[in-house]
């Protein structure tokens, strides 16, 4: 049992010495430029490509922090053979952007267009504020669960 839990730790500590730089760097100057990347894709595929007719789309919602949780959660977890960590990666990621954008026009479309009140609006989008924010962590358990499971749960011992 010490052991896991001094794995465990270690694994923590790993987690906050490349998240906390991470989140630095994108409170600092990447948000903005994800916001504004955000905002060209979501213009370009809700206008051009699906035919919305909307005079203004609002700039996305800046609460997207959660791909520096799962990209270093996919860095620091041992196991994962390096090709592999690459491909999840880039597909987890796109997979979060791809929530990003369908969040932000659910965003749109309750508050803006709809113009749902308050508490609706709060009923509607807390729980997918809360999935947005879990979303990263259960990518990452579902790539990685045998290394998951090495760090929660004792080993078997053969014998």
């Amino acid at each position: 049992m010490c052991i896991m839990k001094e794995k465990l730790w270690i694994f923590i500590l790993k987690f906050l010495v490349i998240s906390l730089p991470l989140l630095a760097l994108w409170l600092w100057r990447l948000q903005d430029q994800y916001l504004i990347l955000l905002n060209h894709i979501l213009t370009f595929l809700l206008i051009t490509l699906a035919g919305f007719n909307i005079q203004y789309f609002p700039a996305p919602f800046p609460i997207f922090i959660n791909l520096i949780p799962y990209f270093s959660l996919m860095v620091i977890t041992k196991g994962i053979r390096l090709k592999s960590r690459i491909i999840w990666l880039v597909v987890g990621l796109l997979i979060l952007i791809g929530w990003h954008m369908v969040l932000t026009e659910a965003i749109y479309l309750v508050s803006l267009k709809y113009q749902i009140d308050s508490q609706q609006y709060e009923k509607f989008t807390i729980p997918l504020f809360l999935f947005s924010e879990t979303l990263p962590f259960l990518l990452w358990i579902l790539i990685a669960r045998k290394q998951v499971e090495g760090l929660f749960f004792r080993e078997k011992k053969a014998g």
